[in-house]
């Protein structure tokens, strides 16, 4: 069985907010929980996990604090982006310490990608990181089986995938605010998670997006789409808004990642 963990950051058990004074342990909190995620995963029988990273600069990871058994995928750029690595090979996908879509309420550090993006859709549907991930497994056939974060998370990735394990390791009462399982604690339950989704993965069905893919993005700004609009494959649909279309989810996705750095170059 080989399995794909997907580590982030905002969804960590103990962090509430960004701080670069904390660097430090941010990294250390995102490590451990991969490593909780990578232990139910060899619990449950796993062969092979590939924990790829999905925060930031992504290098984020300890390396000589991974678990010895895991191979990790640092750095980018990298296709793909958060789920860089996944292919047809993999029996399952999950995504650790995760968080909620740009807007959501109560949801900590909630946001979709960066700053320039207030919402982002694939065909009609509006998702944030963990559908745009979803969906770029279910290109491949890989169902996400778990996802641990926020309540908030939780019940977002629920909506989209029935059936997920979600593992709650804090509640949102604000952006920058959240009632949190302590640490190790919350590790334990990842780790049980992970084991648990593993052992009902036949179970779960993949989240696809039927091909052709339509992309729609809105912008917190027109400033941002203004940079975007004379593409000839851009289509303005408002003041803050673009559209495009692709005939498969991953390359929607490239064209997204693309635009949405491009914008950000604006200001």
């Amino acid at each position: 069985m080989k399995v794909l963990v997907a580590v982030d950051y905002e969804g960590v058990a103990g962090m509430v907010t960004w701080d670069s004074n904390d660097n430090a342990r941010m990294r250390g909190f995102i490590t451990a929980d991969a490593n909780a995620a990578a232990a139910g995963c060899f619990d449950a029988g796993a062969e092979e996990v590939l924990i790829t990273e999905a925060h930031a600069n992504m290098r984020n990871l300890i390396p000589e604090e991974l678990d010895e058994r895991a191979r990790y995928l640092s750095g980018q750029p990298k296709p793909l982006n958060h789920v860089a690595g996944v292919d047809e090979s993999f029996d399952a996908a999950m995504f650790v310490a995760y968080h909620a879509r740009s807007g959501a309420l109560r949801g900590i550090m909630a946001h979709t990608y960066n700053t320039p993006v207030f919402s982002l859709s694939f065909n009609g549907i509006e998702v944030g990181e963990f559908g745009a991930d979803a969906a770029i497994c279910g290109a491949f056939g890989v169902p996400v089986v778990m996802v641990s974060g926020d309540n908030v998370l939780a019940e977002e990735a629920a909506e989209l995938v029935p059936g997920i394990e979600a593992v709650a390791v804090k509640e949102g009462i604000s952006r920058s605010a959240g009632i949190c399982v302590p640490p190790i604690p919350a590790r334990q339950m990842i780790r049980e998670g992970a084991a648990a989704a593993l052992g009902r993965k036949d179970d779960m069905a993949p989240f696809v997006t039927e091909p052709p893919v339509r992309c729609e993005v809105v912008f917190t700004d027109p400033s941002y789409p203004d940079t975007l609009t004379h593409l000839p494959f851009v289509e303005r649909i408002d003041g803050r808004t673009i559209a495009f279309d692709a005939e498969t989810m991953p390359e929607a996705f490239e064209l997204f990642n693309g635009l949405h750095f491009l914008a950000g170059t604006v200001r």
